[in-house]
Parts: C-alpha cells; structure tokens; sequence
C-alpha cells in the first residue's frame, strides 16, 4: 500500500491511502508558500564549531530560514540543542514550532557533519513528513587523466567527498534503484557495459553486454527491473530486464533513437526521450508494452528526464526558444500537465535529478568553461552551487529508501 502525506504550505499534514501494483512507501509534498519558515536556536550547549555545523547543515536542507542568534527567539521554529561527545557526535533536541507542541529529535554518527544531518533529517520528518535527506549522497561524473572519467559522490553541502569506481575507464550515467545501489555505464575498450553496484559493500557485476549499445540505464523503484538502451537489429531501443531472471522484454521497436528512461513512482510507467519527432521530446510507455505516447511541452527539445516518487514531478532539460537549457517541472496530478521552468539565472542548466524529499533538485549549471553542481528549489526558484569552476556531469541523488 502506497502512503501518501501531502504537505500544504509547510505546516499542516493529511494523509491518504490508494493501492499500487507494487509495494512501497512513499512521501507525497505538494505546497502552498512564498518562504520557508524562520528557525532560529535559542539555546546550546556544547562546542561553538558543534552549533555551527548544524546551523551550516539547517539552512543547507532548503526547508528553513535560519536566523542569527540574535534573532533566534523570534523565529517560527526554535531549537534548544544539546551536543555530546561519548565518544560519537550526538547531537538531543528539542523543537519547539509556533503555536505546536514541543518534540525530541537526536543524531548520532562518528562524523560531525553527519550527526548533524542525521538530527535535520529526523526533525524534517517529524514536523513535514520528509524522507531521509541530508543523508543521502549525491554522485555524480569527475574527468580524470587521459580522458577517462569515474564516478564520485558527496553530502548535500559538497562534504565528505568519495571516490567510488576505480575502473580506469569511461564511468558515466549514474542512477539510483535505491539508497545502497546504483548502475552506470561503463565504456573500456571500444565496448559498452551496464554495471551495478553495491555502494555499501563496494561490489559491482556488468549487468548488460550484449553486443553494441548498452547505456542510459535505469533502475526500477524496487531494484529488480532494468530499463536501458540497447542497440540490437541496428536501431536503438528500450528494453526492460528483470535482473532476477536476466530475462528482456522490448519497449520500442521503431526507426527513431530512444534513451534515457526513468521510472514511475510505482514502478508501472517509463518516461524516456524520443526523437521520433526530429527533435527530442519526453514520452511515456507502459511496462507492459504498447505505443509511446508524446507529452505536449514547450521548447525545441526535452531531455534528461527524472521522476520523483515522491512528488510525482518529472523535471527534465529543456532548450528554449532562445536555445538555453533550463530546468523544467512538470506535475503529473495537474489536470492539465502544464511545465513551469524552475531556473531562471543565466547558463545552461542540465541533466536533473530529484532530492529525496520530492522539492530540491540536483543538476549541472555550465557558465563559461565550468560545469559545477547546483541545487535547485523547485517551490522557490532559489539555488545554491555546490562547486565552482569544475567540469562535473551527470548528478544522481539517492533516495530515502
């Protein structure tokens, strides 16, 4: 069964429930606000760098406005913190909402940094029903010498940086299935793998290499189907695997190229790029088979396509009239499925992956010579970079589960 909490504005909760082929728990966030609202940390006791950590580590989740000490008391949410040292980072505290009762939230880890996120996240999910979001790292593509290129991932504010793939070869194409797994594609010697791997344990195993194409994989919400690109009877098409059976079932079969596919959130649905069109364009197709069909946006071309489980959004590329790639929203409960752009700076903006929580967005703002992380608030239009001057691609977020 599907639980769904829906979110209106930043303070009140309902939920409902609706049955789904497959089962999951998710987190649905819609929202009625022109600001987050104030927090601000009336009282703390424990070293001055503990404070600042969780004061960096609140304001970098994107769901309050922290205010400075000296404005603490008057904001909307107050916080009196308690960090210990025994000998791991634990942070108690107690939350205070306006016009709400008080509750208790901790965090605990050897790490400063990820003590601090494990208390954000807790107190996130307690007040807003927000899954798991701090905690989950982002990996994304770094080049390296001789044009090769490995994966690396990192916390929410650019911390705690981890090298993951050490293939001496093309590592692109990151997705997620779920929290401890995730499959890329992997080019070595004029040949092309799909390979999965096991973060927690460092394990990977080529999952695809059939001869030709093999890349823009995508795992399903459950983690036991594979939706790729594969290049059989020389044309380029969808296919799903069951990596259970390692059995396959053709999604398209036409003249035109398809790639990157994305899941549903319950797991029934793919949404992928076509350009059957002569341009690329965003497309659905059930699972179980049947014709595309086009979804009616705006702009020359829509790419890179990314489907909350949360939100139920799909956020994708699009390159506008004025041939700028933007970030792009679309709301798949709107009774009329109409787009809004998020990002609205200058640069060209890429390659969108969704944040645990349904709202954030991680991406690839490229300025000049640099391509660097950003994090985009769907709800606010409000982003942050996450590195300056390098040349990164392709982020992926983890999910909450």
């Amino acid at each position: 069964m599907l639980k769904r909490l829906v979110l209106w504005g930043v303070l009140a909760i309902t939920g409902t429930c609706s049955v789904l082929a497959q089962s999951e728990q998710t987190t649905k966030i819609t929202k009625i606000l022109s600001d987050n609202p104030t927090l601000g940390i009336v009282q703390f006791e424990g070293p001055q760098e503990a404070r600042q950590q969780l004061e960096k580590a609140l304001q970098f989740c994107g769901w309050f406005r922290v205010l400075a000490e000296k404005d603490a008391g008057q904001a909307q949410f107050k916080l009196q913190v308690r960090h210990r040292n025994t000998p791991r980072n634990a942070y108690d505290a107690r939350v205070i909402p306006g016009g709400g009762e008080g509750f208790f939230c901790s965090g605990s880890a050897e790490e400063l940094n990820l003590a601090s996120f494990m208390l954000v996240d807790e107190i996130l999910q307690k007040q807003f029903r927000v899954p798991a979001l701090c905690t989950r790292k982002i990996v994304f593509v770094m080049p390296g010498q001789d044009n090769l290129k490995e994966l690396y991932s990192c916390y929410l504010d650019g911390s705690a940086q981890e090298r993951l793939t050490h293939n001496g070869a093309i590592s692109t194409e990151p997705d997620w299935g779920h929290q401890k797994a995730l499959v890329y594609t992997m080019a070595r010697k004029n040949s092309l793998s799909v390979v999965l791997m096991d973060t927690v344990q460092k394990r990977q195993r080529v999952v695809s290499h059939s001869k030709g194409l093999n890349a823009s994989a995508s795992l399903s919400p459950t983690g036991q189907f594979l939706a790729l690109a594969l290049s059989q009877d020389r044309r380029v098409d969808l296919y799903v695997k069951n990596l259970s059976d390692n059995s396959m079932r053709r999604l398209t079969s036409d003249v035109s190229v398809e790639s990157s596919p994305c899941w549903s959130p319950d797991g029934q649905t793919i949404c992928y790029v076509s350009d059957k069109l002569g341009r690329p364009q965003l497309y659905l197709v059930s699972v179980s088979g049947g014709s595309g069909k086009r979804l009616s946006l705006g702009g020359t071309e829509c790419v890179s396509p990314d489907w909350s489980p949360v939100s139920n959004k799909i956020c994708y590329s699009n390159r506008n009239n004025a041939g700028q790639y933007v970030i792009c929203v679309l709301d798949m409960d709107g009774k009329d499925r109409s787009s809004r752009t998020v990002t609205l700076a200058a640069g060209n903006w890429e390659a969108p992956s969704w944040a645990p929580d349904g709202r954030h967005i991680v991406c690839i703002r490229s300025t000049g010579r640099s391509r660097d992380l950003y994090i985009v608030d769907s709800w606010l239009n409000s982003f942050r970079a996450l590195s300056q001057g390098a040349n990164l691609s392709l982020p992926a977020w983890a999910p909450a589960h």
